[in-house]
């Protein structure tokens, strides 16, 4: 197949279905992203083994002859304390008299040094060197003594309580330190968090019975929930606690977003060419390139709203009485298991639940609408009936009582309805009173059985009904799936919150399902604490109104290589390709605009689809007041693209001779991403060509590139 005939093939439009020449498109760009991601992520080898000394212990680093000392390194893991650096002050018989003499340096080990090689500046001509644990409880994974950046061969003298874990791993020492060797930015949150849960896990297991009493840590990162953090913990368990291991896991999430957007492209515009150019301009953003390969969790967030999007789009695409009904019900539970998926990796997938809701009930009341419509304008002899399964109600009936009678127990005054929802998210009496209400095992046993009642007369009555000509179904069917909601929406998402967040009470040795209950729900006031009432300010922080045209990037590195002598420059930025960003920002209104001028493209209910995408993904940070970044646009980026992409679509359709411009875009956006891609990936460069990236490559905004 010569490349002419290629080109005409892909532009067919040849439905929804990805076909095997799409499975082949996307193989091809999937494993050209991977290279370019994986390339450079990090190192595979770190020290592991931890000497864990307390107050008053000492360890002496032999080097077997007098050696001149410039710098010792310090690699650690979780811990707190000072330490003392001495030369060679010992007596003939081995003891050493740290007393009587002055300490060469004092290292500190503070909460946001681990799993980073710490310097401390150190000059002395000595055959050892004395560290004394002077405070607090240090964890030590490796030290280096460097002589004018040579690495000093030593050994620990007459080693006890596990000091030689000091010098055991000396091949994995770094001399050249950077984000390829340690931890950066909220890496020593979260990835530092996912080892913690590795730790426990280990922990329980192996203490069996009196799991919940073993020692373990606490969860340092409790802001969030601990999805995200359990898939950095997997790669940590695949590759180990390295830079590698601990990013391996969003990196390979970046590279599945990418086949996400080629679906989800693929759905909208039934051709392969727009589904190549939705994920490779994604490809080459810069967000994207940055975001995915730091161990934090927007990236799994981004992961699963556009997987609720994805399948809530394949509910509403099609008419609810052309379609199987299991098929809907598919389609409308896989968006809802997405959405607990989401909510237990970040919080801000609430946002995007909001959009699904609003494309549901949306569709619901169309639907009702229209069968309504249709029956009225059908002649009497002619109408099928139009029966409800009413018995179907009975859980959300039961629940809905239960509480409406609560509060009338409790309150004369009606309007006290929202004290209850008030009081569940501050904490206070109102709202623990009616949670613990729907803790309660009659609760429960009575839900369990009108919900076994309500599944079991569903499927009697499409049974018994099903093969009746005078009977129309569809009414039943769309009138349940407010029931199927509730589990797809609410239980599931519950159950998985609960399930995945089990590593807040690990921690707290709870013991009965009433003492993990109530751990997990005072780290959820917590948390919502933390958010509502954060109040900082930090110099990468922007506005809602910069973010569609890349305003102010998120500095997360910057180290300066010596190259040939003169220092170099190392960033890591977050932040947008401006030939994407700028132009998703005007396409995304030309595509708007044009969807209200053609009566044409208001069939297109995709176009809904992703412009609800936008406006959950952006409106409700008009109205957040704490401080807020760039990558919170990380959400809304895909859907800006994809409703360019439909402008253009629309576009071409009318204008054939346009097709060119959805290349030219993502030629430009991929001659831009690699000029920039030294601000994003952290590869060294001179600092007139990082001058270059900082003033002129970003139009718009600025790329934060530290140091110039």
């Amino acid at each position: 197949m010569n490349f002419k005939t290629f080109r005409n093939e892909i532009r067919i439009e040849d439905g929804r279905r990805m076909t095997k020449r799409d499975y082949l498109v996307l193989l091809v760009l999937l494993a050209v992203y991977s290279l370019v991601a994986f390339l450079n992520l990090g190192t595979l080898s770190s020290p592991h083994t931890v000497w864990r000394p307390e107050a008053g212990a000492t360890a002496v680093i032999d080097f077997g002859e007098t050696r001149e000392v410039t710098e010792v390194l310090f690699y650690g893991s979780v811990g707190e304390g000072e330490i003392e650096i001495y030369d060679e002050t010992s007596s003939p018989d081995g003891r050493f008299l740290r007393d009587s003499a002055e300490p060469l340096a004092t290292f500190r080990q503070d909460d946001g040094d681990m799993y980073k090689w710490r310097s401390q500046s150190v000059y002395a001509e000595t055959g050892f060197l004395i560290l004394y644990v002077k405070s607090g409880s240090v964890a030590l994974n490796e030290i280096a003594a460097v002589s004018n950046d040579e690495l000093i061969p030593a050994t620990v003298y007459q080693p006890v309580d596990g000091a030689e874990k000091l010098l055991d791993e000396q091949n994995a020492v770094h001399l050249d330190r950077s984000y390829l060797t340690d931890m950066y930015f909220d890496e020593i949150y979260h990835a530092r968090t996912a080892y913690e849960i590795t730790y426990n896990d280990d922990l329980y297991r192996e203490a069996g019975r009196d799991a919940a009493y073993a020692d373990g840590y606490s969860i340092y990162e409790w802001t969030h929930p601990s999805l995200g953090k359990l898939f950095i913990a997997g790669g940590i368990r695949i590759f180990g606690m390295t830079p590698f291991g601990w990013r391996f896991a969003g990196t390979f999430f970046g590279v599945l977003i990418l086949a996400v957007i080629y679906v989800f492209a693929k759905r909208i515009f039934r051709r392969t060419d727009f589904a190549l150019i939705a994920a490779a301009l994604f490809a080459v953003d810069g967000m994207h390139f940055a975001q995915t390969r730091i161990a934090t969790i927007d990236t799994y967030a981004l992961f699963f709203t556009l997987l609720m999007f994805l399948f809530m789009g394949d509910y509403v695409s099609e008419d609810f009485e052309r379609r199987p009904y299991w098929k809907k019900l598919v389609a409308l539970g896989l968006a809802g298991l997405s959405f607990g998926l989401g909510v237990s990796s970040k919080w801000t997938c609430l946002y995007s639940g909001a959009g699904l809701a609003v494309l549901y009930f949306g569709d619901l009341v169309y639907h009702f609408v229209r069968i309504l419509v249709h029956r009225h304008r059908t002649p009497k002899a002619d109408r099928k009936k139009l029966p409800v399964n009413v018995l179907a109600y009975a859980p959300v009936l039961f629940v809905l009582a239960v509480f409406v009678l609560h509060i009338a127990g409790k309150w004369t005054d009606w309007s006290a309805l929202r004290d209850p929802l008030t009081g569940v998210l501050n904490g206070e009496k109102a709202g623990i009173e009616t949670i613990q209400l729907l803790l309660r095992p009659w609760f429960y046993g009575t839900l369990l059985i009108l919900t076994g009642v309500s599944i079991a007369s569903s499927v009697t009555f499409r049974l018994v009904l099903a093969k009746r000509k005078d009977v129309d179904l569809t009414l039943n069917d769309l009138m349940m799936t407010p029931v199927w909601c509730c589990l797809f929406f609410i239980v599931i998402p519950i159950v998985l919150y609960a399930a995945t967040n089990y590593c807040y009470y690990l921690s707290k040795h709870c013991v009965t399902l009433s003492e993990k209950l109530t751990e997990l729900w005072k780290t959820q006031i917590s948390m919502y604490n933390y958010h509502s009432k954060l109040v900082a300010t930090h110099p990468c922080q922007s506005m809602w109104y910069r973010w569609p045209l890349a305003g102010k990037s998120v500095w997360f590195y910057s180290g300066y290589p010596t190259v040939g002598g003169v220092q170099w420059i190392s960033n890591i930025s977050s932040t947008g390709n401006p030939a994407l960003w700028t132009v998703s920002a005007f396409g995304g209104v030309f595509a708007v605009v044009n969807w209200f001028k053609d009566s044409a493209n208001r069939k297109n209910r995709a176009f809904l689809v992703v412009l609800c995408g936008i406006l959950a993904g952006l409106l409700p940070w008009i109205l957040v007041t704490r401080c807020v970044f760039l990558y919170h646009y990380f959400s809304t980026i895909p859907f800006m693209m994809l409703m360019t992409l439909l402008g253009l679509y629309w576009m071409e359709r009318e204008y054939p001779r346009t097709a060119w411009l959805k290349w030219a875009w993502l030629a430009v956006s991929a001659i831009v991403f690699l000029l920039m891609l030294p601000a994003v990936s952290g590869i060294p460069v001179p600092k007139g060509y990082a001058r270059f990236i900082e003033d002129v490559l970003n139009v718009f905004g600025k790329v934060y590139y530290a140091g110039i």
